[in-house]
């Protein structure tokens, strides 16, 4: 009976061994991954960010954040996110089911239910009150913020991104696909003669637009438009009714955000004395997504194709293929 249960044994001696290095080897794995080489980025804040570990507990501050965190991959290492944050749907369903918490709003962030989460990283955006940020850091918090003020600097960032978080290969693949998308949309632009003027409603009352040097800008200038906004100066500057007839713009763009009530082509078309505009007037009035176009992540190049058609509609075809 022993000599036949060593046999026995003998046989199964090899299949143990090879189970037993095969978890040697997962644990080995996961401790490499856990205990990877040290990080170091500087953000957009001039902060020198450390990193010993791939953060697994993110709390992101700001819409434009999240977005860019799932359409990276990381969505299952969020854990809080703003009340403005509505997008993907995906996150959505993970606030409604208590599985990512609500931290406040983009302005007045809750500081105390975001150190309760104990995040092992959190990233705020520009539009976040820098007070807020330092306020975290002093509470021993790791911040990351970032401000991308183009298309170019919003790669910067995503890459920053993913070396924080040890997805540089998931990111790379992201961003050459969006690379490839906006290359062939360039491309497309450059073989135009014409600049339409453009005016770009950011508010109706008092009519406000984006400026130079901002994000909007840039997406405008990659359409192949001439940007109204940026003879006004920097940032968001305030036009008069006088000066936007005066200027008349060959294509007016406008968004569901822009106004309290609902905005719409035909009302805008109904406004007064706006019967003078040239965009009027060849019914080239055009509703656009915000969020989409002036968001800095991977669906911004969606909305510089639906800018693009807007100043260059016959070339609709060409850009539902890119």
């Amino acid at each position: 009976m022993q000599s036949s249960v060593f046999k026995l044994n003998s046989k199964l001696r090899p299949l143990l061994t090879a189970f037993l290095l095969a978890v040697a080897f997962a644990l080995i794995a996961s401790g490499t991954a856990l205990a990877r080489e040290p990080v170091e980025i500087t953000d957009d804040l001039g902060n020198e960010i450390q990193l010993e570990q791939s953060p697994e507990r993110i709390v992101s501050l700001a819409p434009s954040i999240t977005e860019m965190l799932y359409e990276l991959g990381l969505g299952d290492r969020v854990i809080g996110v703003t009340s403005f944050c509505d997008y993907p749907p995906r996150m959505l369903e993970e606030v409604e089911e208590g599985e990512v918490t609500t931290i406040g709003t983009i302005v007045e962030p809750n500081i105390e239910q975001i150190v309760e989460l104990d995040p092992d990283l959190v990233v705020a955006a520009n539009i976040n009150p820098v007070e807020d940020v330092e306020r975290l850091q002093e509470l021993g918090l790791v911040v990351a913020g970032f401000a991308p003020a183009d298309l170019e600097t919003t790669f910067s960032v995503m890459d920053r991104v993913g070396e924080m978080t040890g997805f540089q290969d998931e990111v790379q693949q992201v961003m050459d696909e969006m690379r490839t998308r906006l290359e062939q949309v360039e491309k497309l632009v450059a073989e135009q003669e014409e600049e339409p003027s453009i005016f770009y409603e950011i508010w109706n009352d008092p009519l406000q637009t984006a400026g130079a040097n901002t994000f909007i800008d840039d997406v405008i200038k990659r359409a192949g438009a001439h940007n109204l906004g940026a003879e006004a100066g920097e940032g968001w500057p305030e036009f008069s009714l006088e000066t936007l007839i005066m200027e008349d713009p060959e294509v007016y763009v406008s968004t569901p955000h822009s106004a309290e009530h609902v905005v719409s082509p035909e009302a805008i078309k109904e406004r007064a004395n706006f019967d003078a505009l040239t965009a009027v007037q060849e019914g080239r009035v055009h509703m656009v997504d915000q969020d989409v176009l002036s968001r800095p992540g991977p669906r911004v190049i969606d909305g510089l194709i639906e800018l693009t058609e807007a100043v260059h509609p016959h070339l609709s075809e060409e850009l539902a293929d890119i």
